[in-house]
């Protein structure tokens, strides 16, 4: 009995003792008392207070939790008050509390005292009051990200991106056991078979009883292997253009050179550029998942590296593409636009079509099925060291008998400028520069012993000049009457010069508008030549010489013209007295088209006018038959060649 009181009483001083070293929570507090004291418990009985109750106890927010006495007097639980704050808001005989959301949460205790000395607690003030101060924590809820992988899904990898050092972690898949989380930043779990979803569990290391958790639905999503559309190359990097991507977090796009680390594509783009990218490098879009068991790639894309230069009027263009992608040929590019397609195995194209001291763009496009590989564009003046070739030149005469001067062959540049001199007799001339082509000359009048020829000489753009080249002449024809009426022709002309050789001829006939007429093959083996019987009804003919060389090259000679007379044949007298001789007075000639015939009688009245040859007068004014006399008249005539007769006389009427 001594031992038991002595043992009681060594428990109340080494309480009194804690409680002396401990501070008031609350100003009213009775500090040093001894059996100021009382723990905390679940309402299913589990202790709270780990660290007893002068230890930090930490209470989870809006659970329930009992309180009971533990000072080691023997009072009548009646006789023990509790409330909430130090004001003792509430204070009864409850010990079932529920724990606020907010730190800090005090509990007042009010009770008897057995002691001597006053204090401050039940009943009215000469009890004492003891109160503690608690830490308040909201249950922790993990915040749980799942990314599913395989196709279909076996695995998730699941992260805890909240994830705290004084919480530990457990995660149930299906109806499957409670695991510990050993890598809450993200491991990887097998998926039970049947399993839907999945919880974390998350409870503090400190506290007892505060568990929080979250759960997720398995939904996972469907995806394919991207595509690879295009890959251009670029002054910021290779830009690649691809689709079929899904945008869902379980899923990650790398785009994989065939050496190295892959880069991370944005799942939202539709292009992506690699700065620095490697031209001697193939690449490929793959997708993946976080636990490493999806890879679907895309077709292999391989840059193009493409060189030009440019020598002696040629632009060459070569590039060079890695082995990995299949190439179905090779587009190549000039100014934007198809210059042409090569085969899979060129590596080189010669590009002759260009013009010296111009710059162009290049660009070459591999084609891969429906992908395309596009080189970076590179920019090149094509540059000559060398003259251009002395031109050789056509010349023909036009119908209005100017000249067309015309190269015989392209020169090597379009933009060459071409300078021609001309040499008429004695006389030379430089005609004026054009770009214009042909280059029309007037060289004035011809005949064939004054044949125009012409020479010109070319500059490239790149300041290279050609010399002279041959020159170029013409046919020249020459055609005149060797008779008075002009029914024969004769006919002298000369070989074009310059152009080529075995010429054929055709001598033209043409009407005043340059049609042809009429057509007749000629031989120059002697002249002069007589043309075919002219037309009667033609007083200008026309005449144009037509040489074909064996090469086929057709030029043709100045327009010819020969004009004929005019002829007028008006009767000095006429009887109209009805014998059948004489009867009327009428015009005859030739090439009459364009006249007009006024008749006078003696007084200078008119009495007959005629425009047409088969207008006759029958010696008749105003129906009645006029007595014998001399009448005057006047006849007026333009001709074919524009040229006006006019001619006066008398025409006397008999009986």
């Amino acid at each position: 009995m001594m031992l038991r009181r002595f043992a009681l009483l060594s428990c109340l001083l080494g309480l009194a003792t804690g409680a002396a070293r401990a501070q008031a929570v609350c100003t009213l507090d009775d500090v040093g008392v001894p059996g100021n004291c009382f723990r905390v418990y679940s309402t299913t009985g589990q202790l709270l207070d780990v660290a007893g109750p002068g230890g930090p106890t930490v209470l989870c927010a809006g659970s329930r939790i009992r309180v009971r006495y533990c000072g080691g007097e023997t009072i009548p639980r009646n006789n023990i008050r509790y409330g909430i704050g130090c004001s003792g808001v509430g204070t009864d005989t409850v010990t079932t509390l529920t724990v606020p959301t907010t730190s800090p949460f005090i509990i007042l205790q009010q009770r008897p005292n057995p002691f001597p000395a006053g204090g401050n607690g039940y009943p009215n003030r000469l009890g004492l009051q003891y109160s503690r101060s608690f830490e308040v924590r909201a249950a922790p809820v993990p915040a749980v990200q799942v990314r599913y992988c395989g196709v279909p899904f076996s695995q998730v990898y699941v992260a805890i991106t909240n994830a705290q050092a004084n919480i530990r972690y457990e995660i149930q898949l299906g109806n499957g056991p409670r695991q510990p989380v050993t890598q809450p930043a993200g491991a990887a779990y097998a998926v039970p078979a049947g399993a839907t979803g999945l919880t974390v569990y998350a409870n503090y290391t400190d506290v007892l009883l505060c568990e929080g958790n979250a759960s997720v639905t398995f939904s996972a999503p469907t995806a394919a292997a991207p595509t690879l559309q295009r890959l251009a190359v670029g002054p910021a990097g290779l830009t690649f253009t691809f689709s079929g991507l899904v945008n869902d977090p379980s899923y990650q796009y790398l785009l994989d050179p065939d050496a190295g680390a892959g880069t991370v594509v944005p799942s939202t783009s539709t292009t992506f550029t690699l700065p620095g990218g490697s031209l001697g490098s193939c690449y490929r879009l793959r997708l993946t998942d976080a636990c490493g068991l999806l890879n679907l790639r895309s077709a292999v894309l391989c840059p193009v590296d493409l060189q030009v230069s440019s020598v002696d009027r040629q632009n060459t263009l070569s590039w060079s593409q890695a082995a990995g992608s299949a190439v179905t040929a090779y587009d190549v590019l000039r100014d934007g636009q198809l210059l042409t397609s090569v085969a899979p195995t060129a590596r080189q194209y010669t590009d002759p079509a260009v013009t010296c001291g111009v710059s162009y763009r290049y660009q070459v496009v591999a084609r891969s099925g429906a992908a395309s590989s596009e080189s970076a564009e590179r920019t090149v003046t094509t540059v000559a060291a060398q003259a251009p070739p002395a031109p050789r030149l056509t010349a023909s005469f036009r119908l209005d008998n100017g000249v067309d001067i015309n190269l015989a062959a392209a020169a090597a540049d379009t933009a060459s400028r071409l300078l021609l001199r001309r040499t008429l007799g004695a006389t030379t001339t430089d005609l004026p520069f054009t770009r214009r082509r042909p280059v029309v000359d007037q060289p004035g009048p011809v005949t064939p012993a004054l044949v125009p020829c012409y020479a010109g000489r070319l500059t490239d753009p790149c300041g290279n000049a050609s010399g002279e080249g041959p020159a170029a002449c013409p046919p020249v024809l020459g055609a005149a009457a060797t008779d008075r009426e002009g029914n024969r022709i004769s006919l002298n002309f000369t070989e074009p010069a310059g152009q080529g050789s075995d010429w054929r001829y055709r001598l033209l006939l043409l009407d005043e508008a340059g049609q042809e007429l009429s057509s007749s093959a000629l031989s120059a083996t002697a002249q002069p030549v007589q043309a075919p019987a002219p037309p009667a009804d033609r007083q200008v003919l026309r005449y144009r010489l037509e040489a074909t060389s064996a090469a086929g090259l057709v030029v043709f000679s100045n327009v010819a013209v020969v004009t004929r007379k005019l002829v007028v044949f008006i009767p000095t007298a006429f009887s109209p007295n009805g014998d059948g001789l004489n009867d009327v007075l009428e015009i005859k000639g030739r090439f009459l088209k364009s006249f007009t015939l006024k008749l006078y009688d003696r007084n200078g009245v008119e009495v007959f006018r005629a425009t047409d040859r088969n207008q006759t007068w029958d010696g008749r004014i105003r129906g009645t038959l006029a007595a014998p006399q001399v009448f005057s008249y006047q006849f007026e005539a333009t001709d074919e060649a524009g040229q006006r007769i006019v001619q006066r006389a008398t025409v006397t009427l008999l009986r």
